[in-house]
């Protein structure tokens, strides 16, 4: 069972993607989090602290899923590619909230130079492990890499979201080839020979 931390937070990122960030209350974080009114408040006395700990949060998700995925992949020497792949699918998908969350919360930062600073920070921590999982597949300059690849990933979520498909098979479809290209097209990376040609036969 998660902690009362945990608890706030993961209810707090629900409110957010459903109701945006004017929605984000104390009081409705307490019920969206099914525990009794005022607890929200005593963990997170300011609107900015709960604000500050959704990004932490987000953070903590992004490494204790997706981040264990790839790294159980990179450590086994297969599969990097269909793991990231199914990674860009789950963020529109079944982790379809947290990414909502993270656009509004980029949105907000627009505005508010504090949480601008905390979201540069975690998007530096994830970008520098997105360059370690480029750097297995062979990148030559693995940070420069993830700027590129993270880019596109941004640009399929955000259309999809809008957009769609919504059925997974069909973000699947979508997503692989644009994903194979990219990282084709990044020096030094090298995708199996099946992933090269259908990538570019799609």
């Amino acid at each position: 069972m998660p902690d009362r931390r945990t608890q706030i937070l993961d209810g707090a990122l629900h409110v957010i993607a459903e109701h945006g960030m004017r929605g984000l209350t104390h009081r409705a974080v307490d019920a969206a989090a099914g525990i009794p009114q005022g607890s929200t408040s005593y963990y997170f006395r300011s609107r900015s602290a709960l604000v500050a700990g959704c990004v932490e949060r987000l953070v903590e998700l992004d490494f204790g899923i997706e981040g264990r995925a790839i790294r159980a992949v990179a450590e086994a020497g297969r599969g990097v590619f269909d793991a990231l792949v199914d990674i860009s699918v789950s963020r529109v998908t079944t982790q379809r909230y947290r990414t909502v969350a993270r656009y509004e919360l980029n949105l907000a930062a627009l505005r508010d130079p504090q949480l601008r600073e905390v979201l540069l920070r975690a998007g530096d921590t994830v970008r520098g492990f997105a360059a370690e999982v480029l750097r297995t597949l062979g990148a030559t300059d693995p940070a420069r890499s993830a700027e590129e690849v993270l880019a596109t990933l941004e640009g399929l979520m955000f259309t999809t979201l809008i957009r769609g498909p919504r059925d997974p098979g069909e973000v699947e479809a979508r997503f692989r080839p644009a994903l194979g290209r990219v990282l084709l097209a990044q020096p030094g990376v090298a995708l199996p020979g099946d992933v090269a040609r259908d990538t570019f036969e799609s």
